[in-house]
């Protein structure tokens, strides 16, 4: 599609860089997921609440989607943010399978819903990473109305002090 900018070739730099970023992220999964010597009592522990999770993690990165798509990058530098936030978005949408350690928490990750709305969110941040690595605003923008979705659907049924501009 011609109306699209390719995005422009990595430097050498950039390429050793990302290569080292993925070896890192491998050699952690892999220790994440079995390459240590962990007991049978070692369990999930969340350390945060899912409120802080969603303040602090989800708010922030969804405006810069959600901005994005008023205000679209023109720089390298804002486009590796943006990217930066979907990435973000998509985790944050699996981490809140795991429960947080706020009263109701573990009462909300164990009813069947709670998955499909977690799953949205992931949803939302992928399609808004794969508008991003297109360069592609309109897209940008469509991922931030599935986001939106995924946000309002949650929180009518868990956080039922929804703003009113969603309602």
């Amino acid at each position: 599609d011609s109306t699209r900018a390719r995005p422009p070739q990595q430097s050498l730099y950039m390429r050793v860089s990302m290569s080292t970023h993925l070896v890192g992220a491998a050699a952690i999964m892999a220790f994440a997921l079995g390459g240590c010597n962990t007991t049978a009592t070692s369990e999930y522990e969340p350390v945060v609440s899912l409120n802080e999770i969603m303040v602090y993690v989800v708010d922030p990165h969804s405006n810069e989607i959600w901005d994005a798509a008023l205000k679209p990058p023109t720089t390298e530098d804002s486009w590796k943010q943006l990217q930066h936030a979907a990435v973000v978005i998509a985790s944050a949408g699996n981490l809140t399978r795991l429960s947080g350690n706020g009263p109701k928490d573990q009462d909300w990750v164990m009813q069947g819903d709670w998955s499909k709305y977690s799953q949205a969110v992931a949803d939302a941040g992928l399609a808004a990473l794969e508008a991003v690595r297109s360069r592609n605003v309109s897209a940008i923008s469509k991922a931030g109305d599935q986001l939106t979705l995924a946000c309002i659907n949650c929180h009518r049924e868990y956080r039922l002090d929804v703003p009113k501009i969603w309602t």
